[in-house]
């Protein structure tokens, strides 16, 4: 997700970066947030972080003595990959136009891996760009760079890091009977004591929801109704999700059931046959 703000700049040849006889610096401003939780975190439209990085990148915007003339914004992009829309859009303005700076709050809100961030700062230094971070001191001096360096290095450091230590976290949670997400519809997370007091957290069958789910899966397989159809009957029979502390229960999505009736399911029996088969694919363990 990307969002331009800001006055436009005027394009190359009209003498907008001028006031009386001094010249007005010009720059853009990068802002991003890693998921869609944090974009929409404390009930508003960009959650708390987005508004920070504004704020501190002005204030920066202000300390050189910059104008700026665009804002672009990822909310909910990993910065693991720089096929992100606000970003190319930046890239692109930036190629087109005469800004003398890109502000972002931190150097890892840009780019989290070394060679995304050499293509991205290579860019930026084509274009005449300086790349400015609202909390950390890099600039095109030769310590600058090094900093720069490091920083970019740590940056990727700690993405990897999280992403091996996640996984190992995740991979010990299952060997332990736990669940490392919350549970598909017709499942319940539940939260069990064992005999040292310690707790577990796993998954049950969900007796409300359990019983219209595997009524989906066996009338859907018999071929008669459409997708459309038979979220029309479930919604009927009172089919609901599971209320948590943010989201109050509600029907289900079409979405929601495509992807329901396309996911393994090993808990709930289902009848075998070849329209099961045909329409449906499921492969579930206990046929």
């Amino acid at each position: 997700m990307s969002t331009i703000t800001a006055p436009a700049l005027a394009p190359a040849g009209v003498t907008d970066g001028w006031t009386g006889d001094k010249p007005v610096l010009l720059a853009v401003s990068y802002l991003r947030v890693s998921t869609r939780e944090q974009a929409e975190r404390g009930g508003t439209d960009e959650g708390f972080s987005i508004p920070a990085q504004r704020e501190a990148n002005q204030r920066k915007a202000d300390e050189l003595g910059a104008r700026i003339v665009h804002e672009f914004v990822d909310a909910g992009e990993s910065a693991r990959s720089a096929d992100r829309d606000g970003l190319k859009e930046m890239l692109a303005f930036i190629a087109a136009s005469r800004v003398q700076f890109c502000i972002v709050h931190k150097l890892d809100r840009l780019a989290r891996n070394r060679a995304d961030d050499v293509t991205i700062h290579q860019a930026l230094l084509s274009a005449g760009v300086t790349l400015v971070s609202a909390t950390e001191s890099i600039d095109q001096t030769p310590s600058g760079m090094l900093v720069h360096g490091i920083m970019s290095s740590i940056a990727e450091f700690y993405s990897r890091n999280l992403a091996t230590e996640v996984s190992k976290g995740l991979s010990q949670k299952i060997a332990q009977g736990g669940t490392p997400m919350r549970a598909p519809i017709g499942y319940l997370n539940v939260r069990k004591t064992d005999e040292n007091g310690r707790e577990i957290r796993t998954v049950e069958v969900d007796p409300e929801r359990a019983p219209l789910i595997r009524w989906a899966f066996e009338h859907y397989a018999e071929g008669e109704t459409s997708v459309t159809g038979l979220l029309r009957d479930l919604t009927a029979r009172g089919l609901i999700t599971v209320p948590t502390p943010k989201r109050p229960s509600k029907p289900l999505g079409k979405n929601t059931l495509y992807k329901l009736l396309g996911t393994r399911a090993p808990c709930i029996p289902v009848r075998t046959s070849p329209s099961w088969k045909r329409r449906c694919s499921i492969r579930c363990s206990r046929y």
